[in-house]
Order: structure tokens, then sequence, then C-alpha cells
């Protein structure tokens, strides 16, 4: 399944291998193809990355005036509030479907970026990889980074190390900077995104909250869960290669997008009295009593039940005036084709009566 993606992937790296190894030796080339395949692929996404960014901070740039709206309590004042929202949205150009979809879309393109490397680098994997045959990988497996052989890894077994002539400690000395590198470059990211996250949560909403909670659990994690496959784990040293590029060109989109949207998009002083609001809301919930919770919990579950149920209802309503105005736009279709056949009808009817006065 995955091969739908190694196959662009692979496509591109060999592509800057032919590319660069008129100017580098061998070996040097295969490594240069490397960074560039992850510029490439990184830099066609990266404004898939901006697009999902400027998403975000514009739906919480929107969210005071959303708040300022009144409560619907029927359907006609709901969808006049949604008519409102929509209207946000087109001034700002902004769609909250398509917010979504950038993830999607980079998930399959990392995959195939990984696999391609990943295969290549593994001894045990025989065969062409995608657009890449199999004597160039043979030659990308005799590619050497600081004296190592790149598909060696740290917890490999003696007989791979013999197969590769290779000191196992030796391994372990040169992959230990790139990957600390890796680590490091991934934390600083994930620190970032997640103090943008928090300048823009909404401590109110329970989704959100457990996003920003889940994110901060990431944080020490991450590294952790990296540092353990690499350490333990059949990870070559073309992986850690990639994942230090990777997380560099990760780190450095960041950066850019955090001053682009600093600049561009401005948080403003609603957004942040919004959220210091709801975190003290959020602090004295959870110093209310459990009876107290339980009813605020129930409160607030037959209030939402109650917007849903409004939300239904106007739902039913704009279905219906869509039909009719359907319906409408059949019917005038229908009486213009019917005037435009008895106008052709008539044309032909006076076509003939020329016709036979001329023949009389």
């Amino acid at each position: 399944m995955l091969d739908i993606f190694v196959y662009p992937v692979s496509g591109i790296m060999k592509l800057w291998h032919l590319l660069t190894h008129h100017f580098f030796d061998e070996q040097t080339a295969w490594l240069v193809s490397i960074v560039l395949l992850v510029l490439t692929v990184r830099s066609l996404i990266a404004p898939l990355t901006w697009y999902s960014v400027k998403a975000g901070r514009i739906s919480a740039l929107l969210r005071p005036r959303k708040a300022a709206l009144p409560t619907a309590t029927t359907p006609e004042e709901f969808q006049a509030n949604q008519d409102a929202i929509d209207a946000m949205h087109k001034e700002h150009d902004y769609n909250p479907a398509i917010g979504c979809l950038p993830p999607l879309i980079m998930l399959p393109v990392f995959l195939g970026l990984y696999q391609v490397v990943l295969r290549m680098a593994r001894p045990t994997f025989n065969g062409s990889i995608g657009f890449i045959t199999a004597e160039e990988v043979d030659s990308f497996r005799d590619t050497m980074l600081n004296g190592v052989p790149i598909p060696a890894f740290i917890s490999m077994p003696d007989s791979w190390a013999t197969d590769l002539a290779v000191d196992p400690a030796l391994v372990r000395e040169k992959a230990l900077p790139w990957l600390v590198l890796a680590i490091a470059f991934t934390v600083i990211n994930l620190c970032i995104s997640t103090t943008r996250s928090f300048w823009t949560t909404d401590f109110n909403s329970k989704l959100t909250r457990r996003v920003f909670i889940l994110m901060l659990i990431l944080i020490p994690f991450i590294p952790i869960l990296l540092w353990s496959l690499a350490m333990n784990g059949p990870i070559p040293l073309a992986v850690i290669f990639y994942w230090f590029c990777t997380n560099l060109f990760t780190l450095s989109l960041t950066i850019m997008c955090q001053i682009a949207l600093a600049k561009n998009y401005p948080l403003t002083d609603e957004v942040h009295n919004m959220r210091r609001e709801s975190i003290t809301d959020f602090r004295e919930f959870r110093k209310l009593p459990s009876a107290e919770k339980k009813e605020h919990k129930a409160a607030t579950k037959a209030e939402n039940k109650k917007t849903a149920e409004i939300r239904r209802e106007a739902n039913k309503i704009r279905m219906a005036k869509r039909r009719e105005e359907r319906q409408a736009k059949l019917a005038q279709k229908k009486k213009a084709k019917t005037k435009d056949s008895a106008e052709e009808v008539e044309n032909a009817d006076l076509k003939d009566s020329d016709a036979q006065k001329t023949d009389d």
C-alpha cells in the first residue's frame, strides 16, 4: 500500500542523484540526494503547512466576534448567526474544513519519504525501491557517513558488524551527534507549536483543552521514543541522518511561520482576554464540589442538546428553502424551454405558410 507514495519520492531522490553525481563522488552524491530529497518534498508541501497554521490563527481571531453573537433560541436566530459566521469566513477567506486537509495530505508524503530511506538503508531489504534499481540500492548502501556505513545501526548484532566491517562502538560514537541534534530540533519545534497553541486555546472547550494537554505530554514522550528507537531498534544511520535533515527543515519552517503569523495575523487583546477568562473559569470549575460539577455538566449537556435541536430545525428550514429554490429554478427553466419550443413551432408554421404562398 505504501508503494503508492514510495514511487514519486523515489523518483525525486533518483533524479537528484543523477544530477549531483556529476559534481560529487558516488557516496557524497547519495548523502546530498537525501538532503535535497527532504528539501524538495518538504518545500512542495510547505504551502499546505502555512495554510494550516494560518487557518488556526484566523479561527482564533474570529472567536471573539463569534462569541459576541446573540444566543440563538429559535431556528431563525440560529440561521441568522450562521449567516453572520459565514460572512466572517468569507471576509477572511477561511474554510474550516480545508484547514484539516493539509495534515491528511502531508502524512502519506512523510510515510513515502521515510519508507524510501528506510528500505534503502536496511541490508535485509532486497530488490528495487520505486524507481531506484537494485544496483543503485547497493551503491547507496556502500555510502559512508563520518567513516561509518549508513546501513549500520547502533544495536546491530555482531554478525552484521562483521559483514559491514565496522566497530559497533564507532557506529554509536558517530551516530549520537546526529541523533541528539535531530531530537533537539524536534523538541524545540514541539515547544514552539505548543506555545502557539497555548495563546489560542479555549480552556472551556473540552476538546481543545485535551488536545493541548496531549501536546504537553508529547514534548517529553517524543524525544524518549526517538532515543529508544535509535538506541534499541534497527534504525540505520541513514534514517538518523534523514531525521536530522527533516527535523531541521521542520524547525526552520515553524520559525518562519511563527514570524509570519506575528507580522500578518497578530493576536488581539480580545483573544488574550478570552483565553485568560477560560483559564480562570476552568480553575474555578475544578475547585467546585463533585455535586456542583455534576450539576454544571448536566446543565451544559442540556444546553448542548437544546442547541443541537435548534440546529437540526434550522437545517431543515434551510434544506426546505433550498429545495424550493431549486424547484423554482427548474420550473423557470421548464417554462423557458416550453416558450422556446412554442416559438420554434410558430416559426416553423410561418416558414411553411411562406413556402406555400411561394408555390402558389
